[in-house]
């Protein structure tokens, strides 16, 4: 790690750009500053990913040199009498270890770290990031955090050109203060779209405020945010090209050449990923999805990995082959994240229920452990308390690590066995 620091201060001439805290600086696939600003240091957590962490305390360089001395005798003959010349040689051999910042957490995402991915996250905003129990949990397992409606169009900018940040910033803050990486989420959605902009139908005036929403929100956490969903479900189940604003105006995909583009300008370091749901089956839309990004990279739109959510059922069929999944998504050349992992049941569900969910939590992190291309896992919440699935499927829940009152249920001991696969 100091290595990196001591280069940048010997020739700062050959440095372009340094990282600030915080900040990725190395890692597959990286081709941004490879340098830490001080008092940063450029420590490697896994293959994936290389952050700019303190140094103070946290790092240390040993230098070892050893010293060895060669007596060499040589004895010439000749005609006369032999003539013996005595040489001594000294060899000087400097090894260096350097030993960075060790990932922060007990739990799922050290668990992980030291498995050779990138993280396990959670969603969260500031009414779960305030609950004394959530942020204990979020503390102790999580190496990354998932606005889960604070960043949306919505919420992030309800008026034309008036822009909300305060439920962001708190995660952003929250997160940086932890040392927890952050994915955005998410610039270009059909959904919690605000009526200003669904009414647009002009390409050029869409253009314009896809660039300058990217550009504004983008820009203001530019350097925090590891990865964003620059767009999130453009397909229809059946494979075909959602209707939304964005596809309508422009009239094919264009809209997301405007996205990326502008989300790589506004934040150079930040991986750029395309979320959709329903990825899960090996159908049309997973196919129409590989093909997309694949078109996406073949006419040069910056792209850099891509997310399957993952909502999905106890004891539904696909769990078993997400394996193949993954190597799907994985076919397209990039990072491949599940971005929004919980698996539902009954809200209260029998003990065959239960055993099966652990089976199948375990099921998908094995298959995450086992794809190289998978670099993280995030779950879509802590507790059950606070799930999305019980208002959006009736009946149905159960779906999370944590039950309503904070304590671990079966199905993190699941997702334990699955780092371990």
């Amino acid at each position: 790690m100091k290595a990196y620091v001591a280069l940048a201060l010997a020739a700062p001439m050959l440095v372009t750009a340094q990282q600030s805290m915080w900040g990725q600086c190395g890692g597959i696939g990286w081709t941004g500053p490879t340098a830490c600003n001080p008092p940063a240091g450029c420590s490697t957590l896994n293959p994936y990913y290389a952050q700019c962490l303190s140094t103070t305390g946290g790092a240390t360089t040993t230098r070892t040199t050893t010293t060895t001395s060669r007596t060499m005798t040589t004895t010439t003959r000749t005609t006369t009498p032999a003539t013996t010349t005595t040489t001594s040689r000294t060899t000087t051999t400097t090894s260096r270890t350097t030993t960075g910042n060790p990932p922060t957490g007990t739990g799922l995402d050290a668990l992980i770290k030291g498995k050779g991915k990138k993280y396990v996250g959670f969603c969260a905003d500031s009414g779960l990031l305030s609950n004394a129990q959530n942020a204990a949990i979020l503390q102790a397992e999580s190496g990354q955090l998932t606005p889960e409606n604070s960043m949306k169009w919505q919420s992030i900018e309800p008026s034309q050109n008036s822009f909300s940040y305060g439920g962001a910033d708190t995660l952003v803050n929250w997160a940086v203060s932890n040392n927890k990486i952050i994915r955005g989420h998410t610039f270009v959605w059909h959904s919690q779209l605000p009526s200003w902009v669904s009414n647009i139908n002009n390409k050029a005036t869409l253009t314009t405020v896809i660039q300058n929403h990217i550009n504004a929100v983008a820009g203001r956490y530019k350097g925090k945010i590891y990865a964003w969903d620059v767009a999130n479900e453009v397909f229809n189940d059946d494979g075909t090209r959602r209707s939304s604003v964005f596809s309508n105006v422009f009239g094919d995909w264009t809209f997301l050449d405007v996205a990326f583009r502008a989300a790589r300008a506004a934040d150079p370091a930040a991986k750029l990923c395309l979320n959709d749901y329903n990825l899960d089956y090996s159908g049309a839309k997973l196919t129409n999805f590989v093909q997309l990004v694949k078109d996406l990279i073949a006419r040069g739109v910056p792209i850099d990995c891509v997310g399957t959510q993952s909502h999905l059922v106890v004891g539904n069929g696909a769990i078993p082959s997400f394996k193949t999944t993954l190597d799907s998504l994985a076919s397209t050349g990039l990072e491949v994240q599940i971005t929004e992992l919980d698996i539902r049941t009954n809200s209260s569900p029998s003990s065959a229920q239960i055993s099966q969910q652990v089976r199948d939590y375990t099921s998908v992190v094995s298959a995450c452990m086992k794809t190289a291309a998978c670099s993280g896992i995030t779950v879509w919440g802590v507790s059950d308390k606070d799930s999305w699935v019980p208002q959006t499927f009736s009946g149905q829940g159960y779906a999370l690590l944590w039950d309503n009152n904070y304590q671990k249920k079966q199905a993190y001991n699941g997702f334990v066995t699955g780092i371990n696969s």
